[in-house]
């Protein structure tokens, strides 16, 4: 994502679709959700916490998805700024009801590791190197919201889990988070080699499947008088009624 701006921007032109973005300080921080334009009027709700965490409420037919992006400070970041971070994310996801929709995506600076020992529920068992404090805080942060790591679903060969690469270092720091009860309707996630989001990022992609009801325009139907049906001296009859009562009035 871009970084920079006025955080109170709504939209940039971005082709096809529209980004609501955050952030303070010109080429530091700043997070964004894009949103492709054929669903942008669906979204009805933005919540912002500083440079580095934001949410959308977005209502796509009968379904409401509560998507937020975030940029965890980095290891050797000043304690205050991480326990700001870690704050702001945790009044972002208490913001929202227990049993609603919640994703939630981003560079969290952690890695939770091959074993999820001790957070199975959290951890499917698959990713990526070994697990550090930041990684532990990441599935802490999951196991207590009741929510599961995405990334770690699914077995995957090296290429399709590693998400940061500079120069001989790899790691896996990308990673979304969703509500552990719609865990099913996770069909796959992995990295996309190939596609880089910002210098040393690639692209992670996770598809999940809902049912959507949609409503429909239900037009009402209006009566028709089937006067041909009418034969003989009913149908006489009731053309002599109808000159005889005159136009109808509303």
């Amino acid at each position: 994502m871009p970084n920079g701006g006025d955080r109170r921007r709504r939209r940039w032109r971005v082709p096809g679709s529209s980004l609501w973005y955050t952030g303070t300080v010109a080429n530091k921080n700043g997070v964004g959700i894009l949103i492709s334009n054929g669903l942008k009027y669906g979204v009805v709700d933005v919540m912002r916490r500083g440079d580095r965490i934001i949410l959308i409420k977005l209502v796509v037919g009968d379904l409401v998805l509560n998507v937020s992006s975030a940029y965890a400070p980095q290891v050797g970041h000043n304690e205050n700024i991480k326990r700001e971070f870690s704050e702001g994310l945790t009044d972002m996801v208490r913001s929202v009801s227990i049993g609603k929709m919640l994703f939630t995506g981003g560079d969290l600076n952690g890695h939770v590791g091959i074993s999820g020992t001790s957070f199975e529920g959290v951890h499917g068992g698959f990713d990526y190197g070994i697990k550090n404090q930041e990684g532990e805080d990441v599935l802490s942060f999951a196991l207590a919201y009741d929510m599961i790591v995405a990334n770690t679903l699914f077995k995957k060969r090296e290429l399709h889990l590693v998400s940061y690469s500079s120069g001989q270092h790899s790691s896996q720091i990308d990673f979304i988070l969703s509500r552990r009860e719609d865990m099913r309707a996770c069909l796959d996630c992995k990295v996309i080699p190939e596609e880089s989001v910002v210098p040393q990022h690639k692209l992670v992609v996770v598809d999940f499947r809902f049912r959507i009801r949609v409503q429909l325009d239900k037009r009402a139907k209006v009566a028709r008088t089937k006067r041909w049906k009418l034969k003989g001296e009913v149908a006489q009859a009731f053309k002599e009624r109808v000159i005889n009562e005159g136009p109808w009035e509303e």
